[in-house]
């Protein structure tokens, strides 16, 4: 197998498993305004950007909501939330993002960059990443290709080079449009891939 020259992780379902997290954050937030989000209509949207997600709850139930102050509220909750270690690392991804070692690797999520860099605290991996590219840097959300490539431009490597790691259909067609192969962590044959990779990083050196 020929490995690539630099990896670009999403974080939240990739690298760590948030998505308890994120709707418990967003159930305060909604409660607050005496609202209520429903959980399966959250679960059917997993990988839109925060302002996505709300924009997408209000026209859909007509709710007189405010959507900015949701969003304050929801990042502050899942920031409190991840900070007391509510999250859980993905042990398969985690696994090659520790094999990787020194080699270049970036994280690129439609998260905002205070609850990503909490996340990858909690999990113990924020050390292992030589940068990191948040919804703020870029202003526009995957399945824009902008992350993946200021991620790519930082490391010092073309996109054809690179490999994404993700866990949503927004994430995966942000890869397509960059020109970067992708891994679809939620699909065994990836996992066997990412398995394989670890297995490969781990051999004595020739």
């Amino acid at each position: 197998m020929t490995l690539p020259k630099a990896l670009i992780f999403d974080c939240d379902g990739t690298l760590a498993l948030t998505a308890d997290l994120h709707f418990a954050a967003f159930c305060a937030a909604f409660a607050a305004q005496g609202s209520r989000l429903d959980r399966d209509f959250y679960l059917a949207r997993g990988g839109l950007a925060r302002p996505a997600l709300i924009a997408v709850w209000i026209e859909a139930t007509g709710e007189r909501l405010d959507a900015a102050r949701l969003a304050r509220d929801s990042i502050r909750e899942a920031e409190t939330l991840a900070l007391a270690g509510q999250c859980a690392p993905n042990p398969p991804v985690i696994a090659l993002a520790r094999s990787w070692g020194a080699r270049p690797s970036a994280v690129a999520s439609n998260g905002e960059g205070p609850i990503v860099r909490a996340i990858l605290k909690a999990c113990g991996i924020a050390e292992l990443f030589d940068t990191v590219v948040t919804l703020e840097q870029v202003g526009a959300a995957k399945p824009d290709p902008a992350m993946f490539l200021l991620a790519a431009e930082r490391m010092g490597a073309a996109p054809a080079d690179c490999l994404v790691l993700e866990d949503s259909a927004q994430g995966m067609e942000a890869a397509r449009r960059g020109g970067i192969p992708a891994l679809d962590v939620r699909e065994p044959g990836a996992l066997a891939e990412i398995a394989a990779m670890v297995t490969q990083l781990r051999l004595p050196a020739a």
